[in-house]
């Protein structure tokens, strides 16, 4: 299957850069340049990279890029790097080394750059000609960019992931840029899309060695006026943020001509700005005015993202600019930063009763961090562990400017009220929350995915010895996550000396949070409002706790918060991260945040996760290698899916395969089949609801024991999306996790049966039931009877504690019965349309003949092998020729191609738990109905049998639908879709025997079963449908044994004779004959 094309496809300038290493991808470049071992300084000054890369490379004559040159250039890198990284290494006593994408991404600037100063002609025409190669390769993918001018180039992106290091690349970059140019640019800018990130990139240039400044404006000149810092580099760099430039100057702005001149720009996420709000493009001409006469380096982890959509402006722009692709799924793929676990929770039934639950499990997930963390300190130092953060995101706003409150402002001082709740919902509710706690540890299934898998199996393993006494687990939580020794009231103070900062503390302890909020004394004062969950006041003489988050003595564990406070701020501290109701508007924000998160210092300052083969045993450093996203309501799963695929990123490591099967319908014969008469469904003149009137809870007489008891089913668990990445997959629940449990039937006459009975009243009016009848005195007597529904909830949440707890049951029974009352209607509905069936002819448009198989194959366990043979099986089936299909073979798998059948092929699987695929739909998945194909497929092959058996009548079989939308079924013989149809043709006279035939076992089954009055309903059908030359039969043939042991065989469990079996229409297949028995009946009538 060929690869859908992403951005990545798109980049030129990265494609000629790598042409010139004689490479078209960065997978085979880096293979080249081994392994970790070869970072840094070789003895003759080189770096190990460039040995590696000149041992391997041709360097011919007349090549673009000599052997000379990448010595020259490979120097610079080198000399460049120890400039701006000696301060650090003197700081964190430890030498910083190139990783090879930081080599490479330097190595390709120094190219750019001596070929934009010295052979900028050449540089356009091999750009053009690169441009070209692409148009040819991608063909009708290709999009359409136009040619390079000369003015095209003076623009360079990074498309570089967050963590990997961009900060420092753009030191390099300046240093590069200064080295090449013939003239010192007029000004050095940084331009940054918020205020925040420009104080972080004041301290990061400051670190470096640069002389760097924050704009101030000031009011005496057009010139911002600038406060260097003293520096050893002697280069000064002027920071300022995007939207503090205008087209004129302002009170808050500066007129962008300010700045006019030959300038070095770089540009953090210098896409920030390009949305569709930015109707008129002024952002993106004020960035270019900045520019223009000079030359800019662009940054970004999300340019992809930035520019999906193809009516993009910057598209084009970027694709033909991004010099060096390092995104996310080349930083994953290399073993840098962390694991990830993404889950949300979405708002739907019992949504406020789950979330203190799923909190719980978001805070015992941090909590594990942080006792892993605390019990194996000190053997976690070689691996560069911080102390865990966990951090609540929700949407940020606008400062408040005017009085009244705005939507937005109100959102986020809920979402952080919210969790607020929470915390003091666990502070005040320890009996309830040990409940939790006891169940997440002792891996009972409380919350499911879309796969009914325990989103947490497992995953709590390393708090094992704290099973069966959650009291001590709870105590340790206090401890270790809120710095309290005991219990008590969460306590909410505002930090009258930190602008924008409230502290969390419980009691009279230390505080454990820290919110960060635009207005804090208006905070403050709404949480006046809370005073029933905690105690709100103000703190006149503590500092910032904000700002000891980093430092090695804080005792700061959980930070609250909108996306603002982030803007600017960077922690390796941050484990465990609750993102609240944010949409797809903040997809790459969150995503900004999610590469945050990832951040890893490693062994060595590697940046990268431990391998499961070097992790010392028992310290579960895997889970401190973890960043656990929780999202409360979060429209943000499709953003992250959407990014990971246009990454390359596998989630679940699926790839899907279908064909289409080839239909094998006979030539000159019409077989005749039925169908339900569509006169007497839906609303028509004849249908049910016009015909009939029937009373809830009281099936008819002439169908009691014809139909299928109506039955409800209500499944409570609460259902989380998740995500994962590769090495941190979602345990596979091999038994099952969800546990029935019963109504407390001692409860109902506390029940508001008036409320209950106008429930159903409202529901059978919305449904427009004209036809059902209510009795209100029959209500309550039914729901006392047992075997009426399947109620799968955790039994916990039956427990009842209070009249809520009550009122809870009272709600689940008004479901139910809502769901009996749709199964009820459904199933009378289905029985009386079942009386009337008209003749129909099989064509391909018929709903039993399949159109297709999908595979679903789990690349990691299947290495390929089945993969390969199931591209095959489709080439050979989409051949059109049957004799494509001899010698096809699998492990496992079959597929049946008997002529007869009116599709081919009919796939079979065996031990479908050991394969690494799954298939939809399983055409054939039981013993009885394979057994059942291949006796009439042996049958054929053996000369003459099947013939003489059959009368030398046509033989024609299809595989039934089971479902009323497409397959054939009989409502009143227990809503019955027998596994195959079966013709028998007389091409002389015309004549067809159609039966239905169900192969299966009947021990479980009673003698009344609806099932077995299937023959006796389908000739009654015949006789009423008055058909001419068609003759209807039905068959069960039975898997299970007439004879054998005492307690297995039907003879002893139905205490029946052969004879009054075969009555019946009910064979045995164990029986070799059983296929001749079969045919006679068929031919002959019940007294062959």
């Amino acid at each position: 299957m060929a690869k859908k094309p992403t951005f990545h496809d798109y980049l030129i300038l990265n494609r000629w850069l790598l042409s010139l290493f004689h490479k078209k991808d960065l997978a085979t470049l880096k293979a080249q340049m081994g392994g970790d071992e070869y970072e840094g300084e070789a003895n003759d000054g080189q770096s190990g990279f460039f040995h590696q890369l000149t041992g391997v490379l041709f360097f011919g004559e007349g090549s673009a890029l000599s052997e000379n040159d990448l010595r020259r250039y490979d120097l610079n890198v080198l000399r460049h790097w120890w400039q701006i990284t000696q301060k650090r290494n003197k700081i964190y006593h430890q030498e910083l080394k190139l990783k090879y994408f930081q080599y490479l991404s330097l190595i390709f600037t120094e190219i750019y750059l001596d070929w934009y100063f010295n052979r900028r002609e050449q540089l356009t025409q091999n750009l053009n000609a690169e441009l070209e190669k692409y148009r040819n390769e991608m063909d009708k993918a290709a999009e359409k960019f136009a040619p390079y001018q000369a003015e095209d180039l003076n623009m360079t992106a990074f498309w570089n992931a967050t963590g990997s290091g961009k900060t420092l690349l753009m030191h390099v970059n300046i240093l590069q840029y200064l080295e090449y140019s013939d003239k010192k640019p007029d000004k050095i800018i940084v331009l940054t899309p918020r205020e925040g990130l420009s104080r972080q990139h004041v301290a990061d240039l400051a670190l470096s060695g640069f002389g760097a400044a924050l704009f101030d404006k000031n009011s005496t000149s057009h010139q911002p006026s600038l406060d260097f810092d003293a520096n050893s580099l002697g280069i000064k760099v002027e920071v300022i943020d995007i939207n503090k430039l205008g087209d004129k100057s302002g009170e808050k702005t500066v007129a962008v001509e300010a700045f006019a001149g030959s300038n070095l720009v770089l540009v953090d996420e210098g896409h920030s700005g390009s949305s569709a709000t930015d109707g008129d493009g002024a952002w993106l001409k004020r960035r270019e005015a900045l520019t223009k006469g000079g030359f800019s380096f662009e940054y970004s982890a999300t340019l992809g993202q930035a520019v999906a959509d193809k009516k993009n402006a910057l598209r084009e722009k970027y694709a033909k600019s991004i010099l060096f692709d390092y995104s996310y799924k080349y930083f994953y793929a290399d073993g840098y930063g962390k694991e990830s676990l993404i889950l949300n929770l979405k708002k739907g039934a019992y949504f406020a009763e789950h979330e203190k639950l799923y909190f719980t499990a978001c805070l015992l997930s941090f909590y594990q961090q942080m006792y892993l963390y605390r019990k194996h300190e000190s053997s976690l130092h070689v691996w560069n562990i911080e102390k865990p953060l966990m951090i609540f995101v929700g949407k940020s706003v606008a400062d408040k400017t005017s009085g009244k409150e705005t939507e937005d402002q109100k959102t986020e001082k809920s979402d952080v009220f919210r969790v607020l709740s929470f915390l003091a919902f666990f502070l005040n509710e320890r009996q309830r929350v040990e409940g939790y706690l006891a169940d997440l540890v002792a891996d009972k299934a409380r919350l499911l995915d879309d796969k009914d898998n325990n989103i947490f199996l497992r995953r709590f393993a390393p708090l094992m010895d704290f099973a069966g006494n959650s009291a001590a687990l709870y105590d340790d939580i206090l401890r270790l996550v809120f710095n309290a020794q005991n219990g008590g009231r969460l306590q909410l103070k505002q930090l009258k000396k930190a602008e924008g900062e409230l502290s969390l503390s419980v009691g009279g302890f230390p505080a454990f949070g820290v919110i960060n909020i635009g207005n804090a004394a208006d905070f403050a004062k709404s949480g006046e409002n809370y005073r029933n969950e905690f105690d709100t006041s103000g703190d006149e003489f503590s500092g910032s706790l904000f700002d000891t988050i980093n430092a090695s003595s804080g005792n700061i564990n959980i930070l609250i918060g909108s996306k603002k406070f982030t803007e600017g701020w960077s922690s390796w501290r941050v484990s465990t991260m609750g993102l609240l109701n944010m949409g797809k508007r903040e997809g790459s924000q969150i995503i900004q945040l999610f590469g945050r998160g990832v951040r890893l210092k490693g062994k060595n300052y590697s940046l990268k996760r431990s391998l499961a083969g070097e992790r010392p045993k028992g310290v579960y450093l895997e889970k401190l290698e973890t960043l656990n996203i929780f999202g409360i309501n979060a429209d943000y799963m499709e953003k992250f899916r959407e990014y990971l695929a246009e990454e390359g990123v596998d989630t679940e490591d699926i790839i899907t395969l279908d064909f289409k099967v080839q239909p094998n319908l006979p030539q000159g014969v019409k077989l005749r089949t039925l169908a339900l008469d569509d006169e007497y469904k839906g609303n028509r003149q004849k249908s049910f609801k016009r015909s009939m009137n029937v009373d809830l809870f009281e099936i008819p007489e002439q169908w009691q024991g014809k139909i299928k008891p109506p039955f409800a089913v209500l499944d409570c668990y609460p259902r989380v999306q998740a995500l994962a990445s590769k090495g941190n997959q979602i345990a596979q629940s091999k038994d099952r996790q969800k546990q029935m449990a019963v109504l407390n039937s001692n409860l109902f006459e506390l029940f508001d049966w008036d409320r209950i009975y106008l429930k159903l009243q409202q529901h059978k009016l919305l449904q427009s039931w004209n036809n059902l009848r209510l009795d209100k005195g029959r209500l309550k007597a039914f729901t006392e009877q047992n075997g009426w529904y399947k109620l799968y909830i955790p039994p916990a949440e039956l427990a009842v504690q209070s009249f809520a707890d009550v009122k809870k049951q009272e709600g689940l029974l008004i479901e139910l019965l809502l769901d009996y009352a749709d199964a009820f209607y459904k199933s009378l509905k289905a029985a009386y349309e079942g009386q009337f069936y008209r003749e129909k002819i099989v064509d391909e448009k018929n709903g039993s003949m399949l159109d297709s198989y999908l595979f679903s194959i789990n690349k990691t366990e299947d290495g390929g092998g089945y993969e390969a043979k199931l591209n095959d099986l489709k080439r050979r089936v989409e051949s059109g020729e049957l004799a494509e299909m001899v010698g096809w073979t699998a492990p496992n798998v079959e597929a049946i191609c008997f002529a007869p059948h009116l599709f081919y092929p009919i796939m079979v699987l065996e031990n479908k738990e050991a394969l690494p695929f799954t298939m939809k739909p399983l055409s054939m998945n039981e013993e009885s109905e394979i057994q059942f194909v291949k006796d009439l497929q042996k049958a054929a092959g053996e000369k003459g049998r099947l013939k003489e058996w059959t009368g030398d009548k046509d033989l024609y079989l299809l595989r039934n639908a089971a479902n009323k939308a497409k397959g054939l079924g009989f409502a009143l013989a227990g809503n019955f879709y027998p596994d195959f149809l079966l013709w028998l043709v007389d091409r002389e006279s015309g004549r067809q025997w159609l039966t239905f035939i169900d192969p299966k076992g009947i021990r479980h089954m009673t003698w009344e079963h609806p099932k077995f009055g299937l023959a006796d309903e389908v000739k009654k059908l015949e006789q009423s449908l008055n058909l001419q030359d068609l003759t209807l039969n039905s068959f069960i043939l039975s898997v299970t044994p007439y004879k054998g042991l005492p307690d297995d065989g039907a003879a002893a469990v139905f205490d029946k004779t052969e004879d009054e079996f075969r009555e019946k229409h009910i064979l045995f297949m164990e029986d070799e004959n059983y296929l001749q028995t079969m045919f006679d009946m068929i031919l002959n009538g019940d007294k062959a």
